[in-house]
């Protein structure tokens, strides 16, 4: 009874001091808790995906929707139909000849590919508001994610088993949770979307929480879910194959490199992702050798998405 008693005792100590933290960092944080706590219970406003993403979403669900229909819906959206024209093109699926109307572009890329392609494009047109230092903030946040996007999409190229339009959307997602933070602080908090260095704050502080909460919501599969819960876990060991999310840890260290944030990030050979990557020769430079390769590559996929694959500050 005694040790009971005691186990007891323990369990309410961690959970007062768990409480007293959590009540630290709301006082700490103030209003930014407040953003924070609005948008993951559901009161803020969440984006959603434009309405041809989701009408694309709803065909691959449908084993009756064939390409015709699909490359219907996407027709309608002219910069759509060519960004997946374009992705069909691309290095991620390039073949001997070139795709130059939308059906055949679906059908070489299939339903899944084509979504998420879809997905991807629509994503760049949610990052972008009116107020100078969210807008500064957003680019910022998108630069960054295309250069992971465009690395992640080629590793998975070596990868043999995860496919490189997944990879891409991945990395433009993985920081996804700063979107509903940026929109609640510029329609509720006009005073502190004038602070750069204060609405970056809350940005690193919450968007992995937010991000893992919106993209459920958005009803994304699970791997998905993994890739932002793992966001900056260089040492996660996951499961012993390689898996999306470790796809987007290597990508992301790749993108990390000559930011000052590098200098307290392990070497890339200590990273289990790497250790599971079936070519992990490095560069003279200690990167991954296949990337040294691929620079054209991940240039024309960047390009692509919107962006230049040069690197940006980090947020």
């Amino acid at each position: 009874m005694k040790k009971f008693g005691g186990s007891l005792a323990v369990e309410g100590k961690a959970r007062f001091l768990a409480k007293k933290i959590m009540t630290k960092r709301r006082n700490a944080d103030g209003i930014y808790y407040q953003v924070y706590k609005k948008v993951v219970s559901n009161e803020a406003r969440l984006p959603s995906m434009p309405d041809v993403a989701q009408k694309v979403r709803r065909a691959v669900a449908n084993d009756n929707v064939g390409v015709k229909e699909m490359a219907r819906i996407i027709q309608a959206d002219p910069p759509l139909a060519t960004r997946v024209i374009r992705a069909a093109n691309s290095p991620l699926y390039r073949s001997g000849r070139p795709y130059n109307n939308v059906a055949d572009a679906v059908k070489k890329m299939g339903a899944h590919a084509t979504r998420n392609v879809v997905y991807s494009h629509s994503l760049g047109a949610l990052f972008y508001f009116r107020e100078t230092a969210l807008r500064k903030i957003a680019a910022e946040i998108w630069h960054d994610s295309v250069q992971t996007a465009s690395i992640a999409s080629v590793l998975a190229i070596y990868s043999h088993g995860i496919s490189p339009d997944k990879a891409m959307l991945a990395g433009l997602i993985q920081d996804i949770g700063a979107l509903p933070l940026l929109a609640e602080l510029s329609e509720n908090h006009p005073d502190v979307v004038k602070n750069y260095d204060e609405v970056k704050r809350v940005v690193t502080t919450y968007k992995a929480e937010v991000g893992y909460h919106l993209v459920k919501v958005w009803g994304f599969e699970d791997a998905f879910l993994d890739v932002i819960k793992s966001r900056e876990d260089w040492m996660r060991k996951g499961g012993a194959k390689l898996d999306l999310a470790d796809i987007i840890l290597l990508a992301g260290w790749h993108t990390a490199v000559g930011t000052p944030c590098f200098r307290s990030m392990p070497s890339v050979v200590d990273m289990p992702a790497y250790k599971k990557f079936p070519v992990n020769k490095l560069s003279p430079e200690q990167s991954l050798d296949v990337l040294e390769y691929a620079k054209e590559q991940m240039e024309d996929i960047a390009n692509m998405l919107g962006s230049s694959a040069r690197r940006t500050s980090k947020v």
